[in-house]
């Protein structure tokens, strides 16, 4: 999914969907598809919800989502106790379009929390909220003088646009791994047939058929960033451009003395910066967007090395926790033998293929 974020709370940022960011002169994918589509493609934020679980908090997130990794991020800095609930948005799954999945969250995106029956949909607008959801525990947006500095920043991060990065075949950077490179490669339109097909099924019910209808708006204004090398050439120049800006800020900032991002304390700027750094480093885009600055790759090994990043999102970017969910997802969806039999083989070449290239262990030492 994307992601830009609902511009207020207290305009500290803006979303979109798997909940991803972008640079700010991009199309706003979900702005430009409500017009298109209808008031589904709007964030929830606390809504009472008859069908989510009416007591406790509750995490739906897929392992390797960034936006999942955003949210259980927050919720692990918060000291938050919370029920994890798989959603896999994997190809030949799509449990994120299922009837009951879409009457929780209708953007059809991961992730999504409950907390006592009330839903809020997407990562930025879980962060944003955090501090009044959760008033008892540890502030992450501060209200001192270092206040301009973190919105700052946090804006900066959200801004780039991580998807892209993540899934775009990007001309100078680096390669997709072989296996994501064919599963990316059908991803979009097996979407697409997929929403085509559930919105035939449901077209009949107003409320899923209005959902459908909006999530593939904005499906095809993702693969026009995403099929375009000109768009990820540009969002290329963007990102370059905002680690200038950070590398700035960490020569000149608190971070030089020992500090952190915007002052002694960590804040949600550094957190965000922390999940983005993470994920363009797993994807292996050291050398081409901050190789000349030192400042960040050792603020980078900094954040990692955090145990509330440990355990909220380098724990889950394994090819078991990965691997062991889509399989049992695509068992248990597989609706004769023949089909169970080439699940299991296919999930098998897959799993061999990850451990020879390695491509997220070899990145999280």
């Amino acid at each position: 999914g994307v992601c830009s974020q609902n511009k207020m709370v207290a305009s500290y940022g803006s979303t979109t969907d798997d909940g991803a960011a972008k640079p700010s002169q991009l199309t706003d994918l979900y702005e430009e598809a409500s017009v298109l589509a209808s008031e589904t493609t709007k964030p929830l934020t606390s809504k009472p919800n008859q069908h989510a679980p009416q007591k406790g908090v509750h995490l739906y997130q897929f392992p390797a989502s960034f936006y999942s990794c955003e949210a259980r991020l927050i919720l692990e800095e918060k000291g938050v106790d919370y029920k994890e609930h798989d959603v896999c948005i994997i190809a030949g799954v799509f449990d994120q379009y299922e009837p009951e999945y879409v009457r929780l969250n209708p953007r059809c995106v991961v992730p999504t929390l409950c907390v006592d029956g009330n839903v809020t949909s997407d990562a930025h607008n879980i962060v944003l909220h955090a501090d009044e959801f959760f008033p008892q525990s540890v502030k992450l947006f501060p209200n001192d003088d270092t206040t301009d500095d973190v919105k700052k920043h946090f804006d900066l991060a959200c801004s780039v646009f991580v998807e892209a990065l993540t899934y775009g075949e990007v001309p100078s950077g680096p390669k997709l791994p072989w296996q994501m490179r064919g599963m990316m490669k059908s991803n979009h339109g097996n979407k697409y047939n997929m929403l085509k097909e559930k919105l035939n099924e449901h077209r009949d019910d107003p409320y899923l058929k209005a959902c459908y209808e909006g999530k593939l708006a904005i499906l095809m204004k993702q693969i026009e960033i995403l099929d375009s090398e000109k768009q990820l050439n540009d969002i290329v120049d963007a990102t370059k451009a905002i680690m200038k800006q950070l590398n700035k800020q960490l020569i000149e900032g608190p971070a030089k003395d020992g500090g952190w991002l915007c002052g002694e304390s960590y804040t949600i700027a550094d957190m965000q910066w922390g999940l983005t750094l993470v994920r363009l480093h797993i994807r292996g885009y050291n050398d081409l967007l901050w190789s000349e600055y030192p400042a960040i790759e050792a603020f980078r090994q900094k954040l990692m090395a955090r145990p509330t990043i440990q355990k909220a999102v380098i724990q889950y970017q394994t090819t078991t926790k990965i691997g062991g969910l889509v399989l049992r997802r695509k068992i248990a969806n597989a609706k004769n033998s023949r089909k169970l039999i080439l699940v299991v083989a296919a999930a098998a070449l897959i799993g061999i293929g990850l451990k020879l290239n390695r491509n997220v262990s070899k990145y999280i030492q």
